[in-house]
């Protein structure tokens, strides 16, 4: 007898694998809901997340001695170029543009401070 009932409905084990995975989901999977879709958007969301990321780090890890090389030829491009006293009026110049700007920005903080006290 159940060798019939086997032969009429066919058995699972001889169906393409996507099928069995489908009627099971069909068959044990309850319906979703607002909150499962959440979820699932979330963990869609996660994961597609996590795999940029990986992505990201993995170009950033695959470039970054190439950055490095550059970077270095430039470097050392640049302190053939120019003589000590071009250096020392560049570097002045530069923290001279890095204070004005900080003082800026303090000046304008400040004021809004004040203008919020008021």
């Amino acid at each position: 007898m159940a060798d019939k009932h086997c032969q009429r409905s066919g058995d699972w084990r001889d169906s393409p694998f996507f099928s069995v995975i489908y009627d099971y989901t069909v068959k044990n999977a309850g319906m979703p809901t607002d909150m499962g879709t959440l979820i699932a958007y979330l963990l869609l969301f996660a994961i597609t997340w996590y795999v940029f990321l990986w992505t990201a780090r993995f170009l950033l890890s695959l470039v970054w001695p190439v950055i490095i090389v550059v970077s270095a030829l430039f470097l050392f491009r640049f302190l053939r170029t120019f003589q000590k006293e071009d250096m020392e009026d560049m570097a002045i110049q530069a923290l001279t543009l890095i204070c004005d700007t900080v003082v800026s920005f303090m000046g304008k903080t400040l004021e809004f401070l004040m203008g919020l006290l008021e």
